[in-house]
């Protein structure tokens, strides 16, 4: 199986992109049938998801140290502006954003056009009216009162079902593929589509109560964040640095021995949040041999990456979308490990209930999510649209990033270790509570650096395709003039 990856997108490629004769007219409306016009809705919409959910991630650090602000409005309580958070965190900006980038590598790696743009629009706007309206309820007072799985009927279930519509639409171009080679692009993309209706229905379901709740519960939110986020964000990582740095992956072989294992171990992890609870001690040792053989597939994306990146210290220079993919792989290496080390038993009795689990999951969300859809957004304006975004925003999105994630996730590991050692000590959790306030300020405002640096990105990539369109909008008026100019000679 080979392992070079074309770097440039060819005449030939665009080509295959075009409208399908394959494709079935019901599920064709022609003034869809654009191509990328699927994967731009997706992307775009990740990109506003983003923008919201960090606002109210801001409000939420504020509500920290300063509990009475909007505390006069319910919608805007903390206990609900929380879940809102996570959920357009999860269902918002990395679903919508990553299912993009799959939208767009998928007919390029089956060198077939996508079965269908219609179905691909369709899915994109309900997914963003499902969203809204699931926050909306959860604003409103109704929620299910489930970690991760707040959102209540029928918008849960609307997830599942717009998600079949999306594995069909992903899985149909795979099977009309005209490339029968795989990239292990395809692999991740498959294993986020495919089981995800199955543990998205479970944690949904309400059928479970107890301890046993909780066991499903953490089996279905570890596997969204590890099963689906993760999987599509390794995808577009895998899919953008051979052609950032114009050569094949360092070792094809690897990146499969890294697939089959996150694949073997990850769905099991989810028992180590519930280390020291009332299950069986089968579950919480499970687990904890899942998250410590985690490291496995790791260590291979680490030496994969490492050595792919061997050689390219030139590109990491010159090129910001490269620089943000190197970032999100370090995100994701890291957050990994944290987590493996946190179903250690006698390190998680110390640091559980501490901030230094909201470190982690924030370095996964921050560090892996926001940068790999940053590298894969620039990648895909310069590489595919061939349009000159600002390298001065560029680097100031970039640097402001760096600075927003190392401060939210410093500040939150040093109180959470804090607490531990205070916890360990006998000191009671009510007299750790006033050491906060000096890190969840510190935490705020990192969340505002943060927040600058995205709307730095934002209007960077609006300017760029606004100056895109106006251009083509120029182009097209000299040919309309050059026309008429010649079929009428006395003009």
């Amino acid at each position: 199986m080979t392992l070079i990856q074309t770097n440039t997108e060819t005449t030939t490629e665009k080509s295959l992109l075009s409208t399908s004769q394959l494709q079935p007219s019901s599920l064709r409306i022609p003034a869809l049938e654009r191509p990328d016009h699927a994967m731009q809705i997706w992307l775009f919409s990740g990109l506003f998801w983003l923008t919201v959910a960090m606002i109210v991630g801001i409000i939420e650090a504020v509500k920290l140290f300063y509990p009475e602000f909007l505390q006069s409005v319910p919608a805007l309580a903390y206990g609900r502006l929380r879940p809102v958070h996570v959920n357009i965190g999860v269902f918002g900006f990395m679903s919508m954003g990553y299912l993009g980038a799959a939208f767009y590598m998928v007919p390029r790696l089956t060198q077939a056009p996508l079965f269908s743009e219609t179905l691909g629009v369709l899915t994109a706007w309900g997914w963003n009216f499902n969203l809204l309206g699931g926050c909306l309820a959860i604003m409103a007072g109704y929620s299910k009162g489930k970690e991760y799985s707040e959102i209540p009927f029928p918008f849960d279930m609307g997830f599942g079902l717009l998600e079949i519509a999306i594995a069909g639409n992903i899985f149909s171009t795979f099977v009309m593929r005209r490339e029968k080679r795989l990239y292990v692009s395809l692999w991740y993309i498959l294993l986020a589509i495919i089981p995800f209706p199955i543990y998205y229905t479970l944690g949904n379901a309400n059928r479970f109560s107890g301890i046993e709740d909780a066991i499903v519960n953490w089996f279905y939110s570890h596997n969204l964040f590890g099963i689906w986020l993760t999987t599509l964000g390794l995808a577009t990582i895998y899919y953008i640095v051979p052609k950032q740095v114009k050569k094949p992956l360092y070792s094809h072989t690897i990146s499969f021995v890294g697939f089959w294992t996150l694949a073997a171990f990850y769905p099991w992890n989810g028992g180590h949040h519930v280390i020291w609870g009332p299950v069986p001690m089968w579950v919480m040792s499970a687990s904890i041999t899942a998250s410590l053989a985690m490291f496995v597939p790791v260590f291979a994306t680490i030496v994969n990456f490492g050595g792919t990146a061997l050689g390219a210290l030139s590109v990491l220079r010159t090129d910001v979308s490269y620089r943000f993919s190197i970032l999100a792989y370090l995100g994701y290496a890291g957050a990994s490990l944290w987590g493996s080390a946190l179903a250690i038993m006698s390190f998680n009795a110390k640091i559980h209930f501490t901030y230094m689990t909201i470190a982690h999951v924030h370095l996964g969300f921050l560090g892996f999510g926001i940068a790999g859809l940053a590298a894969f957004t620039y990648f895909y304006l310069e590489r595919s649209r061939k349009l000159k975004y600002s390298r001065p925003l560029a680097e100031w999105h970039f640097w402001l990033t760096v600075l927003g994630i190392v401060g939210y996730v410093a500040s939150m590991a040093i109180i959470g270790l804090i607490e531990g050692n205070a916890w360990e000590m006998g000191n009671s959790p009510a007299g750790t509570m006033m050491l906060r306030t000096p890190y969840n300020i510190a935490r705020a405002i990192s969340g505002g650096v943060l927040l600058v640096g995205q709307g730095l990105f934002l209007g960077n990539v609006w300017q760029t395709l606004a100056t895109s369109t106006k251009d083509a909008d120029l182009d097209a008026g000299k040919l309309v003039w050059q026309k008429s100019s010649q079929d009428n000679p006395r003009r």
